[in-house]
């Protein structure tokens, strides 16, 4: 969560800690801040808004004037004002954390130990009534019966199982921990054992919710290279942009491709906008040759396409794959 939050009081901007917020106060966020309370934006272009936390999107999703940004989410990209108008636990971020505390259910662990011990007592009721009988016939001593009775019901009521089985689940958990799996709820461990299909969210669940670039498809006449190089100078590192980051990295595992951008400089460079729908970039390389490069959605980078190669791009459907 956000520490520090830059809010406009008494007419000057002012860093206060994020806890101080209260609903009315306008907060400015920009690039690599957390959002530190639900705010409806009302001044600025756009921000780019990692809410992957939130909703399990790994892309940072577009946020304009009258969007509301949620508490605990990562900006991307751009700068905006915002008004707060929720804080703490009224945050959809706060809503969220409290249903999941709230939320209490019985696992089937516990419901296997209740229905063993209430077959015990019920056992046990019943075999106390079955003496009971035989030692009124039999003309037996009461006290007698009733000191065995009490023997039989202490025996059979099972106080030591729930001990017992969490020391054995606790020993799994140790088990677990050695194989890097963190176990929250010992009855987890009985579970996960008794499941046949486990259906899981991808993003922070099963992967660490990091864009990889995994493949290429060039059209034709091109190389991977080719590909790899104009994405890399239509892309700024210092962005930190997620499709950004991809493409760099994969772009430095390619020697050719890393010789070919120290040769390169950027003279001018349009960052991503969510109206065009694309990053446009002047490059001069070896200082003579002057051209520019364009990466962005599909349709957009077709539209500046002209002739036969116009007809490859819509034959073209996926360019490259991002790998989660």
């Amino acid at each position: 969560m956000a520490l520090k939050a830059r809010v406009l009081r008494n007419g000057k901007w002012l860093e206060v800690s994020a806890n101080e917020l209260v609903p009315g106060d306008v907060v400015r966020v920009r690039l690599g801040e957390i959002v530190p309370a639900d705010l409806k934006l009302f001044n600025g272009d756009y921000l780019t808004i990692d809410e992957s936390a939130l909703t399990g999107e790994s892309l940072p999703v577009e946020k304009h004037v009258e969007d509301v940004a949620f508490s605990g989410s990562v900006i991307r990209q751009g700068e905006m004002n915002g008004l707060v108008v929720a804080t703490g636990m009224n945050t959809y971020f706060g809503k969220t954390a409290k249903l999941v505390e709230d939320a209490k259910t019985i696992s089937h662990f516990q419901k296997a130990v209740i229905k063993i011990g209430n077959y015990l007592i019920v056992l046990a009721a019943f075999m106390i009534t079955i003496i009971f009988f035989v030692s009124f016939f039999r003309h037996e001593s009461f006290l007698s019966t009733l000191q065995f009775a009490l023997v039989l019901t202490i025996a059979a009521v099972p106080v030591v199982l729930p001990a017992v089985l969490s020391v054995t689940m606790a020993v799994g958990a140790a088990a677990l921990a050695k194989k890097n799996a963190i176990v929250s709820k010992l009855v987890a461990i009985e579970e996960m054992a008794g499941m046949d299909i486990l259906c899981s969210d991808k993003t922070g669940t099963i992967t660490i919710n990091e864009l990889t670039l995994a493949e290429v498809k060039p059209l034709e006449g091109y190389k991977e290279d080719d590909v790899l190089l104009y994405a890399s100078l239509a892309s700024r590192e210092e962005d930190k942009d997620p499709i950004d980051s991809a493409i760099i990295d994969k772009a430095k595992s390619f020697k050719t491709v890393v010789e070919k951008l120290n040769s390169c400089r950027a003279k001018n460079f349009k960052p991503f906008d969510p109206v065009i729908k694309r990053t446009e970039a002047t490059i001069e390389e070896s200082g003579k040759t002057v051209f520019k490069v364009s990466k962005g959605a599909p349709q957009v980078i077709a539209e500046l396409v002209t002739g036969k190669d116009k007809e490859k791009m819509a034959l073209c459907r996926i360019v490259w794959v991002i790998k989660f």
